[in-house]
């Protein structure tokens, strides 16, 4: 055993040494910052661009009061209104309607909604716009002409003012986590936010560690390195050296990453990171990175090239990227039946770990021993054919 922890600390230092680690070191945590701050930079107001607006209106009636309530709630930080109203020269709906149909094909303006000329009655309003990816713009016009309606509604049927103001007025809602006897109070963007980036920093920690063994093994065939180790110690104490420095080098990317995706989510004033979900992580990492690199090991073992090897590793990398095609149904839904039959299944049991946030830990310690009961027998056979491979 003395061999193979000696085996361990030279990859251990050699990989911690080298540019690639470092690269990707640096890498990684960029990512997980940008998937923090980007989307609440993007979907932020401020990002809102605005359209230039065409609105038919036959009637009249309305024109005014959209075009004010546009203007009262969205202004650009210099004080121009997000959404400038182009006049329309006809007076009929049909002639309007024509009308604004040629600004847009001409790119004289980017939309024009049309109010229906019983819209007082049923609410029927259309958006036309050549690019219909705009959400955010659209949200905000629906929500201008909701308020316009509401209030001419009320407003026909004589409704006290005040009660208008107040009925318009939004509900105080705040969510909160129970956490044992206390409460504490929840973000939904980080409820959604947090699995992703826990199921991210496994995949690329266990992946980058299992490839590297993969790599080197095929190496060491090559150059016939590895015969002359194997006259000096066997060729399992070699096998297990390698996967235990390269299962430290994963565990020290992981430690620098959930450090970073801490000190990241602090600086949001969101708690990314509990004790009791990095303790259930690292859990479920170190025999997830011992099933994967068994199996990497034995592709390194059976091909002669790197070409060979990543074919068929691009294969079965498809299958632990499963959990993340259907991450979303996972964090919406982590007690389905679906969910937790996949987590029986070996190559699925490291993305299970996308129910860590919303528990705090997982349905029972009897799950985590099946799941960790799964990895280790699917380990078992990935060592036995990989050192049979090898001798």
């Amino acid at each position: 055993m003395k061999a193979a922890w000696l085996v361990a600390r030279w990859e251990y230092i050699t990989r911690i040494r080298s540019k690639f680690f470092l690269v990707s070191t640096i890498l990684m945590p960029l990512l997980i910052v940008g998937m923090i701050f980007l989307p609440v930079m993007l979907l932020d107001d401020e990002g809102v661009q605005g359209l230039t607006l065409a609105i038919v209106d036959g009637s009249g009636e309305w024109i005014g009061q959209i075009g004010q309530l546009l203007n009262e709630r969205h202004r650009s930080p210099d004080g121009a209104p997000r959404y400038p109203r182009y006049p329309l020269l006809n007076e009929g709906q049909l002639e309007q309607r024509v009308e604004a149909a040629a600004l847009l094909e001409a790119g004289v303006i980017d939309a024009y909604l049309v109010v229906e000329p019983e819209f007082i009655t049923t609410g029927e309003v259309s958006y036309i716009a050549r690019d219909q990816g705009r959400i955010l713009e659209q949200e905000q016009l629906r929500r201008a002409v909701q308020s316009a309606w509401t209030q001419a509604a009320f407003q026909r049927h004589q409704v006290d003012p005040e009660l208008l103001a107040t009925l318009k007025r939004d509900i105080a809602w705040t969510s909160y986590a129970a956490r044992g006897e206390g409460l504490s109070e929840s973000d939904e963007m980080q409820a959604f936010m947090t699995p992703i980036i826990y199921v991210m920093i496994l995949f690329f920690a266990i992946f980058f560690s299992s490839q590297i063994l993969m790599r080197s093994i095929i190496t060491e065939r090559g150059s016939r390195v590895v015969e002359m180790l194997l006259s000096s110690i066997t060729s399992r104490d070699l096998m297990t050296g390698k996967i235990l420095g390269l299962g430290l080098l994963g565990l020290t990317q992981m430690a620098i990453y959930l450090v970073v995706t801490s000190l990241a989510g602090a600086g949001r004033g969101m708690e990314l990171i509990s004790a009791g979900g990095a303790g259930y992580f690292i859990l479920y990492a170190i025999p997830g990175y011992f099933f994967y690199a068994a199996i990497y090991a034995s592709i390194g073992s059976l091909f002669e090239t790197e070409q060979e090897a990543q074919q068929v590793a691009g294969l079965l990398s498809l299958i632990p990227i499963l959990p993340l095609v259907f991450l979303s149904y996972v964090i919406l839904h982590p007690d389905a039946l679906v969910v937790r039959a996949a987590s029986f299944f070996p190559p699925l049991v490291p993305g299970d770990v996308a129910h860590l946030p919303r528990h705090a830990k997982p349905q029972s310690d009897h799950q985590v021993g099946v799941d960790n009961a799964g990895l280790q027998q699917g380990r078992r056979l990935g060592l036995l054919l990989k050192l049979t491979l090898i001798q």
